[in-house]
């Protein structure tokens, strides 16, 4: 996550306030707004010099209209050109209100893929150690060469063999 992103989610929370059965619609309008400005001919659209921000804006509040909490967090994003940001803003508003709600979630990287009891043991771990609900997410990584690394936020707890040779190698040499 960018600072910038970061900083815009919370702006997003500030301004959403205490109501959760919004936060969890706005967290989903700010996915689907996410995935439409990836799409290559619409952020070409958006990027264009040709097309002014007031265009840019009214797009935004056609595509979302009646939702002026999403177009006021859409409308400076856009003007500000940071729509390249904005899948990690949507990613940043997740994650916050997964901390605020005492969920963390585990990316679990591993070599091969990982029985489930074995996930199961590192997610009692971790929620031993971070004393909260753990949500876990498990991608393969060949060059980790064996174990895993976890990332947990900001942290990142590598107990991968491909670390473990980096750190041999260091030595002998």
């Amino acid at each position: 996550m960018s600072k910038a992103s970061l900083c815009y989610s919370r702006a997003l929370l500030i301004a959403a306030g205490e109501n959760s059965d919004k936060l969890e619609s706005l967290a989903s309008d700010l996915d689907t707004a996410a995935a439409v400005l990836a799409d290559p001919r619409i952020s070409e659209y958006f990027n264009a010099p040709q097309v002014t921000d007031l265009e840019k804006e009214q797009l935004v509040d056609k595509a979302f209209e009646g939702d002026i909490l999403i177009t006021n967090f859409l409308k400076p994003v856009v003007r500000g050109g940071k729509i390249r940001e904005l899948k990690n803003m949507a990613e940043s508003f997740r994650s916050i209100l997964s901390e605020t709600a005492g969920v963390a979630t585990a990316k679990i990287e591993s070599a091969t893929p990982l029985p489930a009891d074995q996930i199961e043991e590192l997610s009692a771990a971790l929620r031993k150690f971070t004393g909260k609900k753990i949500t876990v997410e498990t991608t393969e990584n060949k060059d980790l060469i064996g174990g895993v690394k976890i990332h947990l936020g900001d942290e990142v707890i590598d107990f991968s063999l491909a670390r473990k040779l980096g750190n041999l190698a260091k030595t002998l040499s």
